[in-house]
């Protein structure tokens, strides 16, 4: 079993920083690069989402899907060699991952809504609109709270509640953004290959 150390939860903050600055793809990267060697990149089901590269060319990984998404091109693969369980590294890094791109869905969201006029003011400003943001923030707010407070090892089934959680926020806000959030390679697909993230790292959680 991965032991989860100061150094790591610094990693997992970057991975969230870099989603949230840069894009899924780098911050893939980087979470990758905290695995120790030989560790399995595929969760459960024999899924992963990885930045577009070498793996591809694996003879027993099945691309399933390639998105070309803001900071570089990932790619949803399949493999017959599934993990028996997501290694921790990925299951705890990809909620920080996920609340970082959040994040930037939520920068998005109030630049838009913020430049669109309705009447004699903008979007943003329209009480329904601030309601929206407001249920959006407290969602990734309660999302960063547990995770700083259970940073050694959240359990298996509190992580499927916080990718939950953010499934549930990204979806308040791409309703903000209308038709605009799902220009392809936009925050609507962002938010897709998001969820595809939770579902590739979700760990099981038994009854």
């Amino acid at each position: 079993m991965t032991t989860i150390s100061p150094p790591l939860t610094a990693t997992w903050l970057r991975c969230h920083d870099i989603a949230r600055a840069d894009g899924l793809a780098p911050a893939l990267a980087v979470l990758h690069a905290a695995l120790p060697a030989g560790a399995p990149v595929f969760g459960a089901g024999g899924a992963a989402v990885l930045p577009a590269g070498p793996a591809e060319r694996d003879g027993d990984v099945l691309v399933v899907r390639t998105a070309e998404l803001p900071g570089g091109s990932v790619v949803l693969v399949r493999t017959n060699r599934p993990a028996s369980h997501p290694d921790p590294i990925l299951a705890t890094g990809s909620v920080w991952l996920r609340l970082g791109l959040s994040g930037a869905l939520l920068d998005t969201g109030l630049a838009y809504l913020g430049g669109r006029r309705s009447g004699d003011t903008t979007l943003l400003r329209r009480q329904m609109v601030q309601g929206a943001v407001a249920e959006a923030l407290t969602g990734q707010l309660e999302v960063r709270a547990f995770l700083t407070a259970h940073a050694s090892a959240p359990p298996p089934d509190a992580l499927s509640y916080l990718h939950r959680r953010l499934t549930d926020t990204d979806r308040v806000l791409l309703r903000l953004l209308g038709a605009a959030g799902f220009v392809r390679g936009g925050a609507g697909e962002v938010a897709d290959v998001s969820e595809l993230l939770a579902g590739a790292y979700t760990p099981e959680v038994v009854a």
